[in-house]
């Protein structure tokens, strides 16, 4: 029982010492600390960031947009008109 309650304190004595030294760290240079938590924190932000776009992006169903179904409505209306390698130029030309 004593040498359990001798290797709880010190324990306890290492766990306050290593508290101890990140705040003399912190008291010596404090400059530094800072600009380093800042780096920490727009990191993490970053890609917590990316990690929500993305998969609020992939939730997402992308309908066309104005342009693309007017664009495929003029390709409907020439395919009647034009022969198919004249079609298959335009398309070329337009991407």
């Amino acid at each position: 029982m004593v040498a359990q309650a001798n290797r709880f304190n010190e324990m306890n004595q290492q766990f306050r010492e290593a508290m101890e030294r990140p705040a003399e760290v912190v008291r010596e240079y404090p400059l530094a600390s800072m600009l380093l938590m800042f780096g920490m924190g727009l990191g993490v932000g970053v890609v917590l960031s990316h990690t929500i776009a993305h998969s609020l992006s992939e939730m997402t169903d992308l309908e066309p947009t104005m342009t693309e179904k007017m664009r495929q409505q003029v390709y409907g209306a020439l395919s009647n008109v034009l022969s198919p390698s004249m079609l298959k130029q335009l398309q070329s030309y337009t991407g």
